[in-house]
């Protein structure tokens, strides 16, 4: 006698193991920026104030020269959301009915936790290409940030190779105005493959022995700027460096990036899963900053 197994297909043990949510390239600018919350407008000004200094040889009289200048740079804050239906009966077919409830009321979705916590990374992630690119009605730090806005392009800037790296970094460090050179804020914005190009160009030129940072920046070396990596610039050969303190994020309320909610909703027998939140971007005295104003 011998088993007839023509009907049955191949096991395989889909329960053994928990469910993991992929993994997501997550970098967080807005820990070096100035974030600036509880914003509720729609459009906030950041006010600036200038000066001119004229002076003179010593006279009698009164000759007055120069003015106070006022100015103000726009944060445009864009209104955002995520809004989903899930319906729990679908599961039912598959291995994550064993996780399921065995009543017909199913007011609940398998693993929210790691299903919501796996949006949070998303949230993040959009975020920083927000901050970076915009979303096409707000613009971003790369459309702000541009020798056409008045940021010094360097001589020779040209895309990172390992040959060229560290010097493409420098002179763009030199290039920062001489006004905020001595700042303890200066940061330089690059993408994760040019983060890692300087990384591998630092140990060809045998600075191996300096320190490679934690993954997400480093200290640019013989500066005073770190180099922060971004996920927003993935694809993309443009740099830009100046004073971290001079990119104001403007947020509603920090705690929305984090929020994310599951709830069963009896009119559509569905749980939903929404996330709101509010943010924009803008950069003032663009002059101070360099870039390479590359694609």
């Amino acid at each position: 006698m011998a088993f007839d197994l023509t009907a049955l297909t191949a096991y395989t043990d889909e329960l053994s193991l928990e469910l993991i949510a992929k993994a997501v390239l997550t970098t967080d600018l807005m820990e070096e920026i100035d974030v600036r919350s509880g914003l509720s407008a729609g459009t906030v000004a950041i006010n600036l104030m200038d000066g001119d200094f004229n002076a003179a040889d010593l006279a009698c009289g009164w000759n007055p020269s120069g003015n106070v200048d006022f100015t103000q740079v726009d944060i445009v804050i864009r209104d955002k959301q995520v809004k989903m239906a899930l319906c729990p009966e679908d599961l039912r077919q598959y291995w994550l009915s064993q996780r399921m409830s065995p009543s017909a009321w199913q007011e609940s979705v398998p693993f929210e936790e790691v299903i919501a916590n796996y949006y949070v990374e998303r949230l993040r992630k959009y975020n920083e290409g927000y901050l970076i690119n915009g979303d096409g009605t707000g613009t971003g730090i790369k459309a702000q940030v541009t020798g056409a806005n008045g940021a010094t392009v360097p001589a020779g800037a040209a895309a990172w190779t390992v040959a060229n790296a560290v010097a493409q970094a420098l002179d763009l460090f030199d290039a920062i105005d001489e006004s905020v050179k001595d700042r303890d804020d200066l940061i330089m914005i690059v993408s994760p493959a040019n983060f890692q190009t300087l990384r591998r160009a630092l140990v060809a030129q045998n600075y191996y022995h300096y320190n490679q940072g934690d993954g997400k920046s480093l200290d640019l070396i013989g500066t005073n700027c770190k180099v922060v990596k971004s996920s927003g610039l993935i694809g993309s050969n443009y740099v830009a460096a100046g004073p971290a303190g001079f990119i104001v994020a403007g947020t509603g309320l920090q705690d929305d990036f984090s929020t994310m909610q599951f709830f069963y909703d009896r009119g559509e027998d569905t749980v939903k899963f929404t996330a709101k939140w509010r943010l924009g971007v803008a950069v003032h005295q663009v002059n101070l900053f360099a870039t390479n104003d590359l694609a």
